[in-house]
């Protein structure tokens, strides 16, 4: 997150509209009726569990990665123990970047 702030959040918002095809999919955003009513105005949830790696934490990843490749990195490493680390395996993965996850070893299966 550190890295992405540097990159500021205007610039990242932007950047994603822009990201190469085929990394995220266009997830839908519906409607809850249920929480509408109970919080008393529209609520809307964005489906990203659709996203390759099932998180939300693909767009990011797949900014971040993009602009790591257009510097020419070729490899990433990160530290998760989570949804994030599986994120960058996937987005690295699709823009053929060698990404290696090191997973703590409190991190249960």
């Amino acid at each position: 997150l550190a890295a992405m702030a540097a990159f500021g959040v205007a610039s990242f918002v932007t950047s994603c509209v822009r990201l190469p095809p085929g990394l995220v999919h266009h997830t839908p955003l519906l409607h809850s009726s249920p929480l509408s009513e109970l919080l008393g105005r529209p609520v809307f949830l964005k489906m990203d569990a659709l996203q390759p790696s099932g998180s939300f934490k693909d767009r990011g990843m797949a900014y971040m990665c993009a602009k790591l490749q257009q510097r020419g990195i070729r490899s990433v490493i990160s530290s998760s123990g989570g949804n994030a680390g599986l994120a960058a395996a996937t987005m690295g993965r699709k823009l053929g970047l060698r990404v290696r996850v090191f997973v703590p070893e409190t991190t249960k299966p």
